[in-house]
């Protein structure tokens, strides 16, 4: 059959736009069609460990970020506004293990760089813990100062700084830690350990490192009169102290020196030392303590009394102590010039003594502390020799390393030795008084 060349031009162009219609819809229609490729599942974020919070921490921010947080301290202090949350919020997931069992493994979530206590009455007190040791804690607090504090009255510690904890039976723990009603947590190098509250003897500020078992407190006093009475007299008191777990050690020396009208008429050294050794919350023994002492003025080159003993805390309350220890001791004594002494008096002279000593500190308030202490040398094979050293040192805070000391130094001989002869043309000089007085007002500096 023949066509005519406009149809076949017709058709071919009906074709063609056929053709185009169906490739155009086609695709569509099969990828409406087609299955969708199967997409992974958005991960979801890891849910955080839920905490039972107390019903006073508020803050959800503050909470949430403790929780999710890595273990261990924040980097940076928590903000003053969110801290008390923070800290309320670890000290709760803290007991909530404690209540599931904590092992050596577990990491303490801390909410501050600060340590924290909580008072019985519930208010948190912010700053550092110095010590504790007899029941009293040393808390130097941001706002209050150094406080003296019953441990009783403590319900909660929340400690990120390492400090050592000592426990019954000299058993000690360093690390930073937690306490809580019943238990104390600490991390330590080998693991976190728990120890029961009851059994905790004392805190020492510091970790095993030698540096931190030590502090030094350095006093300066002056009395200047210019007039009629050309007067210069000054004291010089340093103290230092190494206290671990299971001993202190104090060692003291002070200097007092002074002129009237350019001569001198005060010239003194002692030298003092007093070694414990803890056996527990109550006893304690003394393998050294005793005095070096010179003076000019007394005729007294050196009188040396070591002595060993034991000791008890007589009294421990957090805003009183009261010690007493004795022992037996040798004296040593050497006088400066023998030519006025008795015919056949040795020199130096020695002999037995019993000590007899008693400390007692008062905390009068947060930045007024008052120790008082009593030492006599009964030197029992010459009683004349017995010697007796009173103290009353009143401590006023004025800045965290700066106190305001008012002192008094009591010293007495039973039978001073005679004067040395006066010069050539001099008048004879006055007999050595039994008792030497001293009052000193001074700044002194605390470190460690």
């Amino acid at each position: 059959m023949t066509r005519e060349p406009g149809n076949l031009s017709r058709s071919v162009a009906w074709a063609s736009l056929l053709a185009v219609a169906l490739l155009h819809v086609y695709p569509q229609k099969a990828a409406a069609e087609e299955a969708p490729a199967q997409e992974a599942p958005a991960e979801e974020p890891p849910q955080a460990a839920s905490v039972e919070v107390p019903v006073e921490a508020t803050g959800a921010e503050t909470v949430a970020s403790i929780v999710t947080a890595p273990g261990g301290v924040p980097a940076e202090p928590t903000d003053a506004n969110a801290a008390v949350d923070a800290v309320k919020a670890s000290m709760a997931r803290v007991e909530e293990q404690e209540a599931a069992g904590i092992g050596t493994t577990y990491i303490i979530e801390f909410g501050d760089t600060f340590d924290w206590v909580r008072m019985v009455s519930g208010e948190w007190l912010k700053g550092e813990m110095k010590r504790m040791r007899d029941d009293n804690l040393e808390f130097d607090s941001d706002k209050l100062d150094m406080q003296n504090i019953d441990f009783d009255d403590v319900t909660h510690v929340h400690s990120p700084v390492v400090n050592t904890y000592v426990f019954d039976d000299r058993i000690s723990a360093t690390g930073r830690a937690v306490i809580t009603p019943d238990r104390i947590i600490v991390e330590t190098d080998e693991g976190t350990e728990t120890f029961p509250r009851s059994e905790l003897e004392s805190i020492v500020a510091g970790g095993e490192r030698e540096k931190d078992w030590w502090s030094m407190k350095l006093r300066f006093g002056l009395t200047l009169n210019k007039g009629n009475t050309d007067q210069l007299t000054y004291d010089i008191k340093f103290n230092t102290r190494r206290e671990d777990k299971m001993t202190l050690l104090d060692l003291t020396y002070n200097a007092a020196f002074g002129r009237t009208g350019g001569s001198q008429n005060v010239n003194r050294h002692l030298g003092e030392e007093d070694f414990k050794v803890f056996l527990s919350s109550r006893w304690f023994v003394v393998p050294l303590f005793g005095q070096i002492f010179n003076d000019r003025f007394q005729n007294i080159q050196l009188r040396a009394t070591p002595a060993a003993g034991a000791g008890i805390h007589i009294i421990d309350a957090p805003k009183a102590k009261w010690d007493f220890q004795t022992g037996v001791g040798y004296q040593y004594l050497n006088y400066l010039d023998t030519t006025t002494l008795p015919v056949g008096s040795p020199n130096p002279q020695n002999d037995a003594f019993i000590p007899l000593y008693t400390y007692a500190d008062f905390d009068i308030t947060g930045d007024v502390d008052l120790t008082v202490s009593w030492l006599t040398n009964l030197v029992v094979t010459t009683i004349g020799n017995t010697n007796h050293t009173g103290k009353a040192d009143l401590a006023i805070e004025l800045t965290s390393i700066l106190d305001l000391d008012i002192a008094f130094l009591y010293l007495r001989t039973e039978s001073p030795a005679p004067p040395p002869p006066p010069p050539a043309g001099a008048p004879p000089p006055d007999p050595i008084k039994q008792n030497d007085y001293q009052l000193v007002v001074g700044i002194s500096l605390e470190l460690g």
